[in-house]
């Protein structure tokens, strides 16, 4: 059977088509949104330093005038350097004695010890503060950024989604501070070594040093063109890392719908598109660097050789008169030109600095069309409530040309409760919208007390309204700070025990109380991220007690109780009844039960007010609202008496008052490093405490397609660092020259500078190797380590989810920084240890070869001594890492959780604490870096310092070697010079120290990941294996769950039931009952803590994941659609390409067909961050499309039709009902409409299955389930 035919448009299985996720930079944005988009370049590095207090820019002073200090001391060491040769050469001429020459040595090995104190002093403090300076300003920067994000209109998020905020505030965050602290003070440093060096070169000898200077121009010419050719290119591969953050974000933070659907591995190909659009812009970079490496080393020996050459020829001439000059200017030329060699390694972190600079000031220089953060505005010093829609047109922004309000006229009495009701995207969440100020009116007005909400300072109308929503949204933390968020003003000031009242007083009320009690630490429970282990009843109940807490004058109710249980929805609504006898309120409601005794009913179509009145005069008007009154009739009158009390038992626990109090006792600041001290307390360590070695040898191990490289690369940096101890030789037979006359000098110098030149040849030739090399091993090791961490991760099971650390924020910085830390280890920082190593080993042997009393002396008194100080820094720094990526992650956590619930925390009002608990998070690490610098800064100060103190023990040690007959003078050049650039090469190695400990603790992180197993996975047992038979039938033998995260609640008790195959079963009971829970372990989201559950007499414990979900389309209760068009989020659980006629089908089915085809750009239109430009009916519709295109052999259904109006839901519900008959379905409700046609009804409470039967049975057994429809009748008075 061949598969149909695909359509034009539809031939593609791996992007998105519309956007909105993967839109790549390449890519035109429809929209307009990336017109703003600019290449990154050194102004935004530039600019960094702008957001630097008072005392930071003192730092920077110190730093820059310390790093000045810093780099002069190398050329006077030339200056002591040029003056012992000329002492050595004299005396090996034989123009001094002995004393003389061990006098004059002496003096000249104690400036070389003062050299030392001097740049270990300045060094250690000049870097002490850049790093200082520069974890602040980072920390200012990530600040301003979350602040202007927050402070951004709702249409930004809905046209721009979330973005990866995670990856923004710790990975761009990371680089910038990268690029402004150690290796800022590395480039200063050069620089003022560049221009010091040729004050002295030219105040020794003018005319040799002008010769010699020469190759800078060629220099400064390459390194500028490569540098500003790398920049544009650092830009577009952060812009396309942060979409792919984005992409990972809203696909974490909604992982059981991904994993419900099997669209892993599609997800995955449209996360490989960014990165392989990365890995395409990052290859560019490969000749720029090989050019970059390559040439500045190759001129840097030339101009050597050239120095030698002339100054060779000066001195035979008469023109220079000692050797010492020669020495002193070839010297501090080739140190100012080696200077530019230290400054490129610095200059990547620097453009990587200014990239992702550039990325944070797109959102801080997008000014905010609606800031809730801004002062303006008026502020009355009281409100009353009245509210008027006066001829209000209104579209979304992302859909200009759907009119979704045409000329509203509503009038809202101050005091009084009006209902709005009406048929799915009629308008009526919209009208919420307007009044949260999320959007303005296309035309017309809105006033507040005959005032103008424009008028109005926004930060103060949100603390007067008070809103819950359809799908309330949890913050991480406890019961408790969720329910505190919702106090504003002066309750906010109120002592622990005063909040804790009021705390316990709403929940009371919102019939939460005795479930909270319940929970394993009562108030004190944690919630997790999006309190996921909550039921969807149990949040809405905590969403409606923060709403209510603050008593506000205006409470708007959208769907306020749609999630709730008859018994809770009759509780709670007796509740907002009383609550809101003095308040404006504004009830949106589907359920008619809940808005019967409204004063003021309105009934919308097609955005206006068609009808208006109370409930008995719109029942006598017989119209729409009369029709739907009909529709939502149970028919149970006269059939029940009334409710029994014995239902309503419940356990209450003790709870954790005292707890709580301590809780609410502690300052803002003590919550916000309480953040961190929950993060640092991890019962497993996420990481496998590998070394650094056995991390790049499994590293390399895994990679045989990158062994040619790094073959090319040992090659290549072996040959490179095996040319310091052939210049070593080179340079000492150079001495020799000087002792030379006539055409014997003019030969041995010309031949020994042709030596130095072959010598830059080859480096030529090695360096265009490891530039281009080590970048390919970079780029493609980052490519695939994000993509295997993403794999991996949408993999996990869901107790991996569950817990706080890995909320979706979290594990988006992990997504960007891990790779990042990859790459940097195993490109650059691998080739420069094999540098470093050869050098070191060649420079030792070498010199041990020629002399090995002082080779051995320089050896263990000064190499050892700089290796030792870089190793202690290295093991410093890696427990800095390991504490500081905590406190990382928690607080990307924070802001990312911040960003995806945007309208909540607008609602709230909770921009300005929630900036507020991030700085305190950030000022807390920045506080534990500047505790650990003060220590880790000192090795480091002496790796960097200490070659003045070998060429101090090797001038004085040496001479009193050749005094005393043992060494030559050419004998003790050779081992000291050799020895003398191991020293430095290993002084160069340990300033890449933070690197290097980043790029260990960044694979072992990965390593650990790819140890974390989960139990429900695909194994060669079960691969393939799933139901055989169209027809399913169900069986849960003696269940018993517990969440791991709450290992102390049973949530399911000895649940033992069947399932008949084709059987339409529901499941209804009170929130938290364990009715989703059973759901979620029908789709394997969990594994029976007992038990077992069998599908056609087979232990799905057994079966394949993916083959047994294929059977199964579930419809959720809050279901999530991504940032792609609806088409995408239709057809993303399918593993091929539907035809439209496919889709359509779904789409009428679903009674979804009639808005989509009525958006401006129909299937391709973009759903927004989350689906939120929908209104709740219109997501849950996408969603059952969604589910029925897959024709399921058995379909899930929780709380399906739950947000769609009367209307909508009937024809959904005969649409599912169809669907039904073919299939085997289970059902979630509360609305009992909805399953009273079910073949069986299980009623559950506290984990127990309390009755069985179908409607009519249940009924007339006048037990639970008939008060529930008792509850629900809307002919109760």
């Amino acid at each position: 059977m061949t598969r149909p035919r695909r359509s034009k448009e539809l031939d593609r299985d791996q992007p998105l088509e519309s956007e909105k996720v993967p839109q790549l930079p390449s890519e035109p944005d429809d929209e307009g949104e990336h017109k703003a988009d600019k290449e990154s370049g050194l102004g935004d590095y530039f600019r960094i330093f702008t957001y630097a207090d008072p005392l930071d820019r003192a730092l920077y002073a110190i730093a820059l005038l310390g790093a000045i200090a810093s780099g002069a001391t190398f050329p006077l060491m030339t200056l002591i350097f040029g003056s012992s040769t000329t002492t050595f050469n004299e005396y090996a001429a034989g123009r001094g004695d002995v004393t003389r020459f061990q006098s004059g040595v002496n003096d000249l090995v104690l400036y070389f010890i003062y050299l030392f104190v001097a740049r270990f002093v300045i060094g250690y403090t000049a870097t002490l503060c850049v790093c200082i300076a520069a974890a602040r300003t980072t920390n200012t920067l990530r600040k301003k950024f979350l602040s202007c994000l927050l402070r951004q209109e709702i249409a930004h998020f809905d046209k721009q989604g979330n973005g990866s905020v995670a990856s923004q505030v710790t990975t761009n965050g990371n680089r910038i501070n990268q690029g402004i602290a150690e290796k800022l003070y590395t480039c200063m440093s050069g620089m003022s070594l560049f221009f010091s060096s040729f004050i002295v070169a030219l105040a020794v000898q003018w005319k040799l040093a002008l010769i010699t200077m020469s190759i800078i121009p060629a220099i400064c010419l390459l390194v500028g063109g490569c540098i500003g050719t790398a920049v544009p290119i650092d830009g577009r591969i952060t812009k396309i890392y942060s979409r792919a953050g984005t992409l990972a974000q809203d696909v974490l933070g909604s992982i059981k719908t991904l994993q419900a659907f099997g669209a892993q591995e599609k997800v995955a190909k449209w996360y490989e598109e960014y990165l392989q659009a990365a890995h395409k812009e990052g290859n560019k970079k490969s000749v720029i660097f090989g050019i970059l490496f390559s040439s500045q080393n190759f001129l840097v020996l030339s101009g050597t050789a050239l120095a030698f050459w002339q100054g060779s020829r000066m001195f035979q001439s008469g023109e220079i008169s000692s050797v010492g000059t020669v020495f002193t200017v070839v010297l501090a030329v080739t140190l100012g030109a080696t200077s530019v060699v230290l400054i490129v390694p610095a200059i990547e972190p620097i453009t990587n600095a200014a990239s992702a600079a550039s990325e944070l000031f797109s959102i801080i220089d997008k000014p905010s069309e609606l800031d809730p953060l801004s002062t303006e505005g008026a502020q009355p010093d009281s409100c009353h409530g009245h509210i008027e829609f006066e001829n209000v047109d209104f579209a979304y922004p992302t859909r200009p040309t759907a009119q979704v309000l045409q000329g509203l006229n509503l009038s809202i009495p101050a005091g009084k409760t009006t209902a709005i009701v009406g048929p799915s995207g009629c308008g009526k969440s919209t009208i919420v919208g307007l009044l949260e100020r999320w959007y303005q009116p296309s035309s017309g007005r809105i006033l507040l007390d005959g005032q103008d909400l424009t008028e109005l300072n926004t930060y103060w109308l949100r603390n007067n309204v008070s809103l819950v929503q359809q799908e309330p949204t949890l913050f991480q933390g406890t019961v408790l700070q969720n329910i505190a968020k919702g106090l504003v003003g002066p309750q906010m000031d109120l002592p622990p025990q005063g909040q804790l009242k009021l705390v316990i007083e709403a929940c009371k009320a919102a019939d939460a109380h005795d479930f909270i009690e319940k929970l394993p630490e009562g108030y004190e429970t944690q919630l997790g991220e999006r309190a996921s282990m909550l039921s969807g009843g149990q949040r809405q109940r905590l969403a409606i007690a923060r709403g209510i807490i603050s008593e506000p004058r205006i409470l708007l109710c959208d769907e306020a109780t749609s999630a709730l249980d008859p018994r809770a929805e009759r509780a709670v609504q007796d509740t907002l009844d009383r609550v809101s006898a003095d308040k404006t309120t504004l009830i949106i409601a589907h359920k008619l039960a809940t808005v019967m005794a409204a004063d003021n009913i309105a009934v919308m179509a097609e955005g206006a007010v068609v009808e208006q009145g109370t409930h008995s005069d719109l029942i006598q008007q017989d119209g729409l609202y009369a029709a739907m009154v009909r529709a939502q009739d149970l028919g149970t009158e006269g059939q029940v008496g009334p409710e029994s009390d014995e239902d309503t038992l419940h356990e209450v626990g003790s709870g954790s008052r005292l707890q709580a109090v301590k809780s609410l006792q502690r300052t803002q600041s003590e919550m916000g490093l309480a953040r961190v001290d929950t993060a640092g307390d991890r019962p497993e360590a996420e990481t496998m405490g590998f070394g650094l070695f056995k991390c790049v040898f499994i590293m390399l191990k895994e990679h045989p397609d990158l062994y040619p490289w790094y073959v090319l690369l040992a090659i290549s940096y072996t040959a490179a660092g095996g040319t310091y101890p052939a210049q070593a030789i080179i340079f000492s037979r150079y001495i020799n020259v000087f002792t030379l006359q006539g055409a014997e000098a003019r030969s041995e110098s010309n031949f020994y500078s042709l030596m130095v030149f072959i010598l830059a040849l080859g480096n030529l030739l090695a360096y265009f190797c490891v530039g281009n090399a080590s970048n390919i091993v970079g780029q493609t090791l980052t490519h695939r380590c994000r993509r295997e961490m993403f794999a991996r991760t949408i993999n996990f099971d869901q107790d991996f989810f569950d817990t706080p650390e890995h909320a979706s924020g979290a594990l988006t910085a992990k997504l960007s920084s891990v790779p990042t830390g990859v790459q940097d280890l195993m490109s650059a920082n691998v080739g420069l240890i094999v540098n470093v190593i050869v050098n070191m080993i060649a420079s030792s042997a070498l010199g041990i070869a020629y002399g090995w009393k002082l080779g051995l002396t320089l050896v263990f008194g000064g190499l050892f001594v700089i290796v030792g100080s870089g190793y202690i820094r290295i093991r410093l720094d890696q427990r800095l890492e390991a504490t500081i990526e905590k406190q990382f992650s928690t607080s990307a956590a924070l802001a990312a959780e911040a960003v995806g619930s945007i309208r909540t925390v607008s609602i709230l009002a909770l921009e300005k604490s929630i900036l507020q608990e991030y700085g305190v998070l950030l000022d807390g690490i920045v506080s534990t870096v500047i505790r650990s610098l003060v220590l880790t800064l000192l090795p480091f100060s002496l790796s960097q310092s200490a070659d003045f103190l070998v060429l101090a023990l090797g001038f004085w040690y040496g001479s009193r070697l050749i005094a005393s007959g043992e060494y030559t003078v050419s004998q003790f050049f050779v081992v000291f010079i050799s020895i003398v650039f191991g020293a430095q090469a290993a002084a160069q190695l340990f300033t890449w120290t933070t690197s290097i400990t980043k790029g260990q603790a960044s694979a072992n992180y990965m390593l650990w990941l790819r140890s974390v197993k989960s139990v429900i996975r695909e194994t060669d047992e079960n691969r393939g294996k799933g139901p055989t038979s169209d027809d399913i039938s169900l069986a849960l033998d003696h269940v018993d769950f517990r969440y791991k995260q709450r290992s102390s609640a049973r949530v399911l008790r000895d649940i033992s039931l069947a399932i008949q195959p084709g059987q339409y079963a529901a499941f209804v009971g009170p929130s938290g009952c364990g009715k989703s829970t059973i759901v979620s372990l029908l789709e394997r989201f969990y594994d029976p803590t007992s038990g077992r559950i069998l599908l056609n007499d087979i232990d799905i414990s057994t079966l394949s994941p993916l083959e047994h979900r294929r059977a199964l389309s579930l419809v959720q209760q809050e279901p999530p659609l991504y940032l792609g068009s609806v088409r995408d989020n239709i057809t993303i659980g399918l593993s091929h390409s539907p035809t439209d006629d496919e889709i359509t089908v779904a789409c009428q089915q679903a009674n979804a067909w009639s808005f989509i085809s009525s958006l401006p750009s129909g299937l391709n239109t973009p759903c927004g961050a989350r689906g939120l430009q929908f209104s709740g009916g219109q997501r849950q519709r996408i969603a059952v499309a969604r589910a029925l295109i897959r024709t399921p052999r058995l379909l899930l259904l929780d709380e399906a039709t739950s947000a769609l109006d009367t209307q909508s839901e009937r024809l959904v519900q005969k649409a599912l009902d169809e669907a039904a008959e073919t299939r085997t379905t289970v059902a979630v409700a509360h609305r009992l409409s909805t399953i009273r046609h079910a073949d069986v009804i299980f009623v559950m409470e506290d984990g127990r299955i309390m009755e069985v039967g179908g409607h009519d049975e249940l009924v007339k057994r006048r037990g639970r389930y008939a008060a529930m429809c008792l509850a629900q009748s809307l002919d109760r008075t």
